[in-house]
C-alpha cells in the first residue's frame, strides 16, 4: 500500500485548469463535462484551434491521459506541448496512454488517429501535416517520432523532379515498436509488426507477403517473420518462472497450441491507468 502511494506521489500533478481548458476547448460540450482527457505535468497549450474526435462507445473521465511517467526512463523535463491549427483534427478510438514530454503539433486539416488502448512513451513526438493513423493496441516505447513530413521540398537535379513533401502515415493493430524509432511519410505496417529500436521506417511493409513482421536498421527492412510478442500475462509468468529456475537455457517451448490473451493488454492498461 505505501509504495502505491509513493507511486501515486511521484507522479507529474493533474493540471486541472489545462485540463478543463482543453476538454471544453475542443470537445462538444457534452462529451467535455465528461473530463475524457487529463493532462498532467507542465503542458503548454498553443494555438487550439483544431477539434478532438472520441470515437467510443463508452466514455468516461480520464480514459485519456497524457503527461504521466508509466516508464521512468525519463524525468518531467516540462517540454510537453499540444499544437493544433484550424481544421486540425485528433480522434481517439478509445483509452489512450503518452507518457511524459510528449510533443503534439497537428496542421491544418490533418487528422492525427490513435486506436484504442494504444500505449505511447515518454518523449513521444508527433508532427501530422496530413494524416497519422495509430492501430489498435499498438505500443511505441520511448523518444520515439512520428512525423509524416519532410518540412521542405528537395529538388532532383539529375530528373528535375520534386516529389512530395508529406504523405499519410499508417501503423497497424498489436505493433510493438522500439524506443527511438522514427517513422516518416508512406510508412505502412501490418498488424503484430514488431520494430527494432534505433530503427527508421519509411516506405509500406504492407506489400511484404510475411506476416508478424520483425522490421530494424536505418532505413528500415524485413529482418524476419513469424514473431509475436506475448501478451498473456499467465503465459508470460510462466515464461519468466521457467527462465529463473533454469539458469542456463536459452529458449522455452510452448508445447500446446499457442493462444494468446489479448484481453490482458486491457487488464495491463487500466492498471496503469
Amino acid at each position: 500500500m505505501i509504495d502505491i502511494i509513493l507511486f501515486h506521489l511521484n507522479q507529474p500533478w493533474i493540471r486541472f485548469i489545462k485540463t478543463i481548458y482543453l476538454n471544453f476547448k475542443l470537445l462538444p460540450w457534452n462529451i467535455a463535462v465528461k473530463l475524457p482527457i487529463y493532462l498532467y505535468g507542465p503542458v503548454n497549450l498553443y494555438w487550439l484551434k483544431g477539434k478532438i474526435e472520441i470515437k467510443s462507445n463508452k466514455i468516461y473521465r480520464g480514459m485519456i491521459k497524457l503527461g504521466r511517467n508509466y516508464e521512468y526512463f525519463n524525468g518531467s523535463d516540462g517540454s510537453s506541448f499540444i499544437y493544433m491549427s484550424p481544421k486540425s483534427t485528433i480522434i481517439f478510438n478509445g483509452p489512450c496512454a503518452i507518457g511524459n514530454n510528449y510533443k503534439i503539433r497537428v496542421e491544418t486539416n490533418a487528422i492525427l488517429e490513435f486506436g484504442e488502448y494504444t500505449f505511447f512513451g515518454s518523449s513521444i513526438k508527433f508532427i501530422c501535416t496530413d494524416k497519422i493513423k495509430i492501430g489498435h493496441y499498438t505500443r511505441c516505447a520511448y523518444e520515439s517520432q512520428i512525423i509524416d513530413t519532410n518540412s521542405h521540398f528537395v529538388y532532383n537535379e539529375k530528373n528535375n523532379k520534386v516529389a512530395r513533401k508529406k504523405g499519410s502515415i499508417e501503423i497497424g493493430d498489436f505493433n510493438w515498436i522500439g524506443n527511438r524509432t522514427t517513422i516518416t511519410k508512406g510508412t505502412k505496417t501490418k498488424e503484430g509488426t514488431i520494430v527494432c529500436a534505433n530503427s527508421t521506417l519509411n516506405k509500406d511493409f504492407t506489400k511484404l507477403e510475411e506476416n508478424h513482421q520483425m522490421l530494424g536498421g536505418i532505413p528500415a527492412k524485413l529482418i524476419t517473420s513469424g514473431l509475436k510478442r506475448i501478451f498473456s500475462t499467465k503465459i508470460d509468468k510462466q515464461i519468466e518462472q521457467y527462465f529463473s529456475s533454469n539458469k542456463d537455457e536459452e529458449f522455452y517451448t510452448i508445447k500446446t497450441p499457442f493462444i494468446d490473451n489479448y484481453n490482458d493488454i486491457i487488464y495491463w492498461f487500466k492498471k496503469i491507468m
